[in-house]
């Protein structure tokens, strides 16, 4: 996220729109196997939100339509779920961390965990865009805090 700190608020948008580009683009190729129906769905959400803007009026409903599909998707494709250890061995301590149960995924439901991925790293910088817009506005005294 850091690097996304340094980019201009054009350079950001610019980056969220290829992003969107890439996603309809990763979609359409077919890498998670999606029914026609769920593809349909995902590929209308990301071309609406590419046309009218991610911070346009209609993007908060195309946003929450492809992170539910998504997530269902995903849920369907989990195989299984994996403790890992996420943490640091102490030598006086020992083991020092969290154990989180990560889900094991089919190549299906791996292809759409990628998919997923990079639609939350345009979320992210679409928060990012929105949150330096509404800075400026309120900087100049046009938007009330």
């Amino acid at each position: 996220m850091k690097h996304f700190d340094r980019m201009t608020k054009k350079e950001l948008c610019t980056r969220i729109l290829q992003g969107l580009d890439a996603l309809h683009d990763q979609a359409q190729r077919a890498e998670a196997d999606m029914t026609a129906t769920d593809l349909n769905t995902v590929l209308q959400a990301l071309s609406a939100l590419r046309h009218s803007g991610p911070l346009s009026e209609i993007a908060v409903d195309e946003i929450g339509r492809i992170e539910d599909l998504l997530a269902r998707a995903i849920a369907q494709e989990t195989l299984g779920f994996q403790n890992v250890f996420d943490g640091t061995v102490d030598p006086d301590l020992g083991a020092v961390g969290r154990v989180h149960a990560v889900p094991v995924l089919s190549e299906k439901g791996a292809a759409l965990d990628r998919l997923q991925q990079g639609f939350r790293q345009i979320l992210a910088m679409r928060e990012l865009l929105a949150a330096r817009i509404d800075a400026g506005l309120m900087m100049n005294g046009i938007k009330a805090a």
